[in-house]
């Protein structure tokens, strides 16, 4: 998510810095600056002043497959974001952004689409230190000074995705998009759930819309409206690798409500590229790279409305 961001930042004139433990060589952008560091250990002297911080640093793998208790796995997460609001504090920065999830939720924290007027319950250690984030940054707003924003993502796929030890699992239609290649079935859950799904490469423009407005005071749910069925999902792949097949496995554990877009002045009118439309922007460009600029404006992918 923070090469997504990184690069569609640069895309529309950003200097952009990255700092990050390992860069993958594979997916890196010229336009980037990259700098090698752990945020544990407090953010580089060598780090600029900006205008606009973006904290996507987190660990996602459970605690049980690291080998780490919950509580180490709560403190390797939280570590770096108090060193990131403590440059903050310290090089006063325009607007702050903390990327949240709707991971925050518990399945039973809504009947039907899940609002930023829910409370967030879920149990889990990541759930649990998604929070804790959330808390944080909220505490550590100050009227007149840095502009704190809090925003909640969904479910993404987009080009580039790359599986890492923080982060080992890809979407399901980067999963989809492998096994079609492959020549094997696509798999959807027998319970066949709803899932909300945003293109990444929208959320840089859509960011760059809520950092010029003031902060909502809450988190805010960042994220398209567009809502699929996976079984409906696995076959809009299906069909643009001809004999693709989709099976059904059984479903495992409950997957929560859609996370429904919040309804904030800033996002009203944008153009969120819809599935079928992301997924040929994704056969055009290649999965594990940027799509073309070109392939881009041809579809219209992405982008604001005028």
């Amino acid at each position: 998510m923070g090469q997504a961001l990184a690069t569609g930042l640069a895309d529309r004139g950003w200097d952009v810095v990255g700092v990050d433990r390992a860069f993958d060589a594979e997916v890196g952008d010229a336009r980037v600056a990259r700098i090698v560091a752990d945020l544990a250990d407090g953010v580089p002297a060598d780090v600029p002043t900006a205008d606009l911080v973006v904290h996507a640093a987190w660990t996602t793998t459970d605690p049980e497959t690291l080998g780490v208790t919950a509580a180490e796995y709560h403190e390797a997460n939280l570590r770096p974001l108090a060193a990131t609001l403590h440059f903050c504090a310290r090089v006063t920065p325009t607007a702050f952004v903390f990327l949240s999830s709707s991971g925050v939720f518990a399945p039973d924290d809504a009947t039907g689409g899940l609002t930023d007027a829910d409370v967030p319950t879920g149990s889990t250690p990541y759930a649990v230190a998604k929070r804790e984030g959330e808390a944080r940054v909220m505490a550590a707003a100050v009227p007149g000074a840095t502009a704190f924003h809090i925003v909640r993502l969904g479910y993404l796929f987009g080009p580039g995705e790359v599986a890492r030890p923080s982060r080992p699992g890809v979407s399901l239609v980067a999963r989809w998009f492998a096994a079609a290649r492959e020549g094997g079935p696509l798999e959807a859950r027998s319970d066949d759930p709803e899932r909300e799904w945003t293109f990444t490469p929208d959320l840089a423009p859509a960011l760059e819309r809520v950092v010029q407005a003031p902060p909502a005071g809450h988190p805010i749910h960042l994220g398209s409206p567009h809502v699929c069925r996976d079984r409906a999902l696995a076959g809009l792949v299906a069909d643009l690798f001809p004999g693709t097949e989709v099976g059904t496995v059984p479903a495992v554990g409950r997957v929560k409500p859609p996370m429904v877009p919040s309804d904030v002045a800033a996002l009203r009118g944008f153009a969120w590229t819809d599935v079928p439309m992301g997924l040929r922007a994704l056969v055009a460009g290649g999965a594990h790279g940027p799509v073309p600029a070109a392939e881009l404006t041809a579809l219209g992918v992405g982008g604001e409305t005028a």
